[in-house]
């Protein structure tokens, strides 16, 4: 079966489950001539899940993970296949391991109250701009080593390049933008060959990757293919994740009563949210082998998109998909991915939710939504999320991380 399917459409952002649905239903290996010379749609699980661990027959080398290709700058280890994505992953684990997130926790908290306390006199904000940008914004400066204050130079253009249209004035902007981050980039590793340090492009300057019986260092557009990686996939996921969370728990105010009463049902409920509402929808692959999936044979060549998000509806895995259920368990949700090319800042990327939900949940208390005002994002081919949520609440106090420097 050949369809349309066009996952930048506002048709498609007012209901992608839905779509989701009828293709699992109807045609779940479906072939769409939108884009390109057309490329495979999976919306069920086991085949995404399938295609995601067989990094031989379906590779992440060759081009643009995107559909429609739109970036021109190449992203580590996202576009590799192991071997080598695993080398590189290698490099900058020590980033993301349980005890380094754990030692984030109090800035990750700090943040986060700093952020609140910006409005909460107010009695008002804009749950996106005033507090889901902001704090993955400050965690991911603090990541690299750059100023916490120059969040915005590097969250704003991030965020417009993953929520414009391609052709839209603010993407192209957007574009340019990001070229001057990435020679940023460039130029903080090129300091740090001469002036090491402990941030991250100090590491990467020490990385190494296998290379035939030995290794080798990193190239330099290596380098700063990785550490443009460890920018985007600080800010774009957790960015929408932070936002859809709160606008569906304004909708579900007994969840929310329950989730600020028992505050250790939080991390069971961050993962059940990413799984309702994923904010990557999916990545391709290129095909390496003619190969049948689904009872459709995909050729080599061939372009796969892996719906992360549809398989997250399937009810061949998860009891009551379209409910959410902060007790589900198992929850083999694929928010993440899984395999060789999981996100490697999952780790870090939940317990930021986990607090800023905490810390939300607790200092907003009952706040409401301005339905009618709030924005879904112009595009969410990529990263679906919201641009606007506009809130009100009680007014309350400033916190003590920041009330002795008024």
């Amino acid at each position: 079966m050949t369809n349309m399917f066009d996952h930048h459409t506002a048709e498609f952002a007012a209901d992608p489950w839905g779509v989701y649905r009828d293709l699992r239903e109807r045609c779940p290996v479906a072939h769409s001539t939108a884009y390109e010379d057309g490329f495979w749609v999976l919306s069920r699980y086991a085949d995404i899940r399938r295609c995601a661990l067989d990094t031989e027959t379906f590779s992440s080398e060759g081009g643009d993970l995107l559909i429609p290709a739109e970036n021109p700058d190449r992203l580590l280890p996202v576009q590799a296949d192991p071997p080598l994505a695993t080398a590189y992953r290698k490099v900058i684990m020590p980033l993301f391991t349980a005890s380094a997130v754990r030692a984030m926790r109090p800035d990750i908290e700090r943040y986060t109250d700093e952020t609140i306390d910006e409005f909460i006199e107010r009695g008002e904000c804009d749950l996106v701009a005033d507090l889901a940008l902001a704090v993955p914004g400050k965690v991911t400066m603090r990541l690299v080593g750059w100023p916490e204050t120059d969040w915005p130079d590097v969250v704003l253009p991030i965020r417009d390049f993953s929520t414009y249209p391609a052709d839209a004035p603010e993407r192209l902007a957007a574009a340019e933008q990001l070229a001057g981050i990435r020679q940023r980039a460039r130029d903080n590793i090129r300091q740090r060959a001469t002036e090491p340090d402990t941030d991250v492009a100090s590491m990467l300057v020490r990385g190494t990757v296998p290379h035939g019986t030995g290794s080798r260092a990193l190239t330099e557009d290596e380098a700063v293919d990785i550490m443009m990686m460890v920018l985007f996939g600080g800010v774009d996921t957790t960015v929408a994740a932070i936002g859809n969370m709160l606008l569906y728990l304004e909708t579900d105010p007994r969840l929310r009563a329950r989730l600020g009463a028992e505050p250790e049902l939080i991390p069971g409920a961050v993962d059940e949210l990413l799984r309702y509402e994923a904010p990557v929808q999916g990545f391709a692959r290129f095909v390496r082998a003619d190969t049948e999936i689904g009872e459709r044979v995909v050729a080599t060549g061939d372009k796969v998109f892996l719906a992360w998000a549809a398989a997250n509806r399937d009810p061949a895995v998860f009891d009551e998909p379209d409910t959410v259920r902060p007790e589900r368990s198992p929850n083999p949700h694929l928010a993440f991915g899984i395999g060789a090319h999981r996100c490697i800042g999952a780790t870090l990327a939940k317990v930021e939710l986990e607090v800023v939900l905490r810390k939300a949940l607790a200092r907003l208390g009952e706040y409401t939504v301005r339905h009618t005002a709030v924005r879904p994002t112009p595009s969410c081919g990529t990263t679906f999320g919201r641009q606007r949520i506009p809130a009100r609440f009680v007014p309350g106090p400033r916190s003590r991380a920041t009330d002795n420097v008024r």
